[in-house]
C-alpha cells in the first residue's frame, strides 16, 4: 500500500513538469534580459499594481528563488503523508485517498504560485524596461481569486471524500 502511496498520479505528473517548466522559463528569462535591465527597477508594487520600492537590479532574482523555494517545499512535504491533517475517525483507505487528494491540491497551488512568479518576473523586467507601466490592477485580485477558490474546491472535494463512507 505504501508504495502505491508514494507513485504520483498523472495529474500531478502534468503539474511537476509545469511547474519545473515554470522555473527554468523564470531564471532563463532573468538572463537573457539581464544585460539590458537598467541597475535599479522595481521590487515592489502596491495593490494598484503600481511600482513603489526600487532596487538593484539583481532584485529580480528574489521572484525565481522564492519559486525554486516553494518548489522544494511542496515536493518535499507531498511525500509525508503524515503531515497531511486528516480527520480523527479516517478508516486507512479514506486516510490513503485524502492523502493522494492533498498532493494534487498541493500539486496545483504550486504550479498556480510559480506561474504567477513568472508572470511577476516577466512584468518587473517589462516595468524596468519602459515597456509597461506597472502588474495592472486586476492581478492580485485574480491570483487571490485562483489560490482561494483552488483551496475552497479543494477542501469542500475533500469534505465530500471523507463523509462517502
Amino acid at each position: 500500500m505504501l508504495a502505491s502511496i508514494k507513485e504520483k498520479t498523472k495529474s500531478e505528473k502534468v503539474l511537476l513538469m509545469l511547474s519545473i517548466f515554470g522555473l527554468v522559463a523564470m531564471f532563463v528569462y532573468v538572463t537573457l534580459i539581464w544585460s539590458e535591465l537598467p541597475e535599479t527597477i522595481p521590487r515592489h508594487f502596491n495593490s494598484k499594481g503600481e511600482p513603489d520600492g526600487f532596487g538593484g537590479k539583481g532584485s529580480i532574482l528574489v521572484l525565481p528563488f522564492v519559486g525554486l523555494g516553494i518548489f522544494i517545499l511542496t515536493t518535499l512535504l507531498s511525500q509525508i503523508p503524515n503531515a497531511f491533517n486528516d480527520p480523527d475517525r479516517v478508516t486507512e483507505e479514506q486516510k490513503h485517498r485524502l492523502y493522494i487528494h492533498g498532493r494534487i491540491c498541493m500539486s496545483f497551488l504550486q504550479t498556480q504560485i510559480i506561474y504567477f512568479l513568472l508572470y511577476g518576473v516577466w512584468q518587473t523586467a517589462q516595468v524596468a524596461l519602459g515597456k509597461a507601466s506597472g502588474l495592472g490592477i486586476y492581478v492580485l485580485p485574480i491570483f487571490l481569486f485562483i489560490i482561494f477558490g483552488t483551496i475552497i474546491y479543494f477542501t469542500v472535494r475533500g469534505q465530500r471524500m471523507y463523509r462517502k463512507e
